[in-house]
């Protein structure tokens, strides 16, 4: 039996603690009783916490462990969910679960983390020169935090090592069913998600999120680089010309901007656009090749698999899926 252990802690998001916890409990379980096929449960969960005291999380429902996280040292999987209240505070009230993340380095155990739930991992150390990702309200916030990290938030998962992240509050369950794939195999996570009624294969929190704030900086001409482009991005812009117009060269330009928003300006644009894109798809019924031009693209076809690449799903699927949604 394969031991998941889920630290928790004082406003943690509820959903993302007990919802792992029934994803794994009814891995191999549920798909097998509907198909009339011999259960198979593949995983012990225990939800963990300090000195084994009650959990209130961040809408009141009051957990009771099972255990202290002193007594799982012997877990194959550690999983610390999202911080449902104020970052800061939250990290400083658990100085003993961060001591005790620390004391996991060492761990050959798979150690992973629900959106915001990263920030524990940074704070321990863990993900230190490795890659990660977290919820993108908090991307700035995190990546100012940890230097040291490799922040890549635009991706749904990252795997570096031993170290998995998501990125959202309700992206547990996409963690889950990657390490019920990687500890088992592609048809119990397929029946899992399945008897949960899951969407899987998912890349990119893009599609869920508006363009990612860049503005928490103090470059004021920098900042006023990203309004006039927020402002123009259906033209045809090249970013030699806009550094002109600023009074700064190209390449200071771009040493500034990425300094500030950790992107370039060309970045920036193709994000501008894309948000502009998306929301055009939703809110209106133009076709694509206009949609393409609006938004300051000539090739349909470059934009398409830009699109793509970016939020996940085509131009048309985009619209298919987010457009229903408001019907």
């Amino acid at each position: 039996m394969i031991t998941v252990t889920i630290l928790a802690f004082d406003y943690v998001l509820a959903s993302a603690l007990t919802g792992i916890n029934d994803l794994f409990n009814l891995a191999g379980v549920s798909w097998n009783k509907y198909h009339q096929l011999p259960v198979d449960k593949r995983f012990q969960v225990q939800i963990a916490s300090w000195q084994k005291k009650p959990i209130y999380t961040m809408n009141d429902v009051i957990i009771s462990p099972h255990c202290a996280i002193s007594d799982t040292m012997d877990s194959d999987i550690f999983l610390v969910p999202s911080i449902a209240g104020d970052i800061d505070k939250t990290l400083a009230q658990n100085p003993e679960l961060i001591a005790f993340l620390r004391h996991l380095k060492a761990s050959d155990a798979m150690i992973g983390s629900n959106s915001t739930g990263s920030f524990f991992l940074a704070e321990a150390g863990l993900l230190d020169g490795k890659s990660a990702t977290t919820h993108w309200a908090s991307a700035e916030q995190f990546s100012q935090r940890y230097p040291n990290v490799s922040l890549n938030s635009e991706q749904h998962i990252t795997h570096d090592g031993n170290i998995l992240c998501d990125s959202g509050g309700m992206a547990w369950f996409d963690l889950g069913l990657y390490l019920i794939e990687l500890f088992c195999d592609h048809e119990t996570a397929q029946g899992t998600a399945r008897s949960f009624v899951l969407e899987t294969g998912r890349t990119t929190q893009l599609t869920y999120s508006p363009l990612i704030a860049k503005k928490y900086h103090n470059d004021k001409t920098v900042k006023a680089v990203q309004e006039w482009l927020e402002s123009h991005h259906s033209q045809t812009i090249a970013i030699g010309e806009v550094s002109q117009q600023f009074g700064v060269s190209n390449r200071t330009l771009i040493r500034r901007f990425k300094e500030a928003t950790q992107i370039t300006p060309s970045e920036y644009l193709q994000a501008i656009r894309i948000d502009a894109a998306s929301k055009l798809l939703v809110q209106s019924n133009q076709h694509i090749d206009e949609i393409t031009h609006a938004v300051g693209y000539s090739d349909i076809s470059s934009f398409t698999k830009l699109f793509k690449r970016k939020t996940g799903l085509s131009p048309s699927n985009y619209r298919a899926r987010y457009k229903a949604n408001l019907l």
